[in-house]
């Protein structure tokens, strides 16, 4: 795969601090439909996709509250106050705590959330949290929210995550330009295949020689969101460990006969693409090309199905159909695929049991698998865009047998 760099020095690849002030006061105006006059979001990605505060979750809870006003603030560690306005200026001072469990101050940080609450909502009869408290994260522990605020505290997962399930088209061209590096990434690794390829060198090597490449293209169109991880990356395992739809890694090299299953994504402004691969080191023999034909009309089947308007479920009912006109369904393991963004998986799913509609703006993998023990894996997973009329495949990887044939 080639790859063309762009010339000059356009926008950073970023949200704007605007973006974050809509998603605020979309929030808003579902908290003033359903009566709340505060929201506490304590999930990492949410307080991020909220805020534009991008951080390393410990122990130490951190917190955004947004008003049915549309006002963000964030309730942070002393440790993060410096990050928070280097970020998100727009915030003002977030409110701190010394320490966990207490630095010294007597009092759980929870406790000191739940008095800054009772203090900014002096008339609220009852809060809604993403979650009852802060997630267990590095040996904390901590009250529940509704103790520490003295109110009841009703969770709502969906009145942030039903919004992030709809990309916005910034969110979609951070989207589409991670998926071109995930491409990238990719092709270095399938290059890079030969006889005797140990699984964890070639996957670290070529994940930080597209990274290289994928710095110097973008200079400071970059904005990086972690303190870790690459924004390049790839990876495969190998044999009849692909018959385990997660496998580890297993030591040893690459052999003729050899099936791959491989996965490559990039990171740009905070999100993610996804592509997987199943690939053959020579030709692959009778059964292997049989069950690569039934993985590839399932997802076809799969990307045609992805239209907006119908319900997640009639996507994987239609992918089954095909898998079982294969004789594929005993070596079925899970469902079609599912939406992402900010998170390698995010709500909604295509399976059977999830009857969320499918709309304009949405993301998801098309990744149908089919798992023959003894012999092997066979999956691909492509990045799809929901359109007015269908659905948009944004990673662009060949997906046909003789591409993804390792010479030998």
């Amino acid at each position: 795969m080639t790859r063309t760099l762009p010339t000059g020095s356009p926008a950073p690849l970023d949200l704007t601090a605007q973006d974050y002030r809509d998603r605020r006061g979309r929030l808003a105006l579902t908290l003033q439909e359903r009566g709340y006059g505060a929201m506490v979001v304590f999930g990492p990605a949410r307080v991020s996709y909220l805020t534009g505060f991008y951080f390393a979750a410990t122990e130490r809870p951190v917190a955004a509250i947004v008003s049915d006003t549309g006002d963000g603030t964030l309730f942070v560690p002393a440790l993060e106050a410096d990050h928070v306005r280097q970020q998100c200026p727009d915030l003002g001072d977030p409110v701190t705590y010394p320490e966990y469990p207490g630095g010294g101050s007597g009092e759980h940080p929870l406790l000191t959330l739940g008095r800054e609450l009772r203090r900014r909502f002096p008339r609220a009869r009852a809060l809604a949290a993403d979650l009852g408290g802060y997630e267990s994260r590095w040996g904390y522990r901590g009250p529940r929210l509704e103790e520490a605020a003295g109110l009841p505290v009703h969770e709502h997962l969906d009145f942030v995550d039903d919004a992030r399930a709809i990309k916005s088209p910034a969110e979609i061209a951070l989207i589409r330009e991670a998926c071109h590096w995930g491409d990238y990434a990719h092709g270095l690794m399938q290059q890079a295949l030969e006889i005797g390829s140990d699984e964890m060198l070639v996957s670290h090597e070529t994940s930080l020689r597209a990274t290289r490449d994928m710095l110097a293209a973008l200079g400071s169109r970059y904005v990086p969101k972690a303190r870790e991880g690459l924004p390049a990356n790839t990876m495969f395992i190998r044999g009849r460990n692909t018959a385990n739809p997660h496998g580890l890694h297993q030591t040893g090299g690459v052999q003729a006969g050899d099936i791959l299953v491989t996965g490559a994504y990039g990171v740009v402004g905070g999100y993610e693409s996804e592509l997987e691969r199943t690939m053959f080191v020579g030709e692959p023999t009778p059964e292997q090309a049989r069950w690569f034909g039934a993985m590839l009309a399932a997802q076809d089947a799969g990307m045609a199905a992805l239209k907006p308007g119908r319900p997640c479920h009639e996507v994987e009912q239609e992918v089954r159909a095909v898998l079982e006109a294969h004789g594929a369904m005993p070596y079925v393991r899970h469902h079609t695929g599912h939406a992402f963004g900010m998170e390698g998986h995010e709500h909604p799913f295509l399976d059977l049991d999830d009857p969320t509609e499918i709309r304009p703006g949405m993301i998801f993998s098309i990744e149908p698998g089919i798992y023959v023990p003894g012999l092997g894996g066979f999956r691909h997973s492509d990045t799809l865009v929901v359109t007015a009329t269908g659905a948009e495949r944004l990673s662009l990887y060949p997906r046909d047998l003789q591409s993804l044939t390792v010479p030998v």
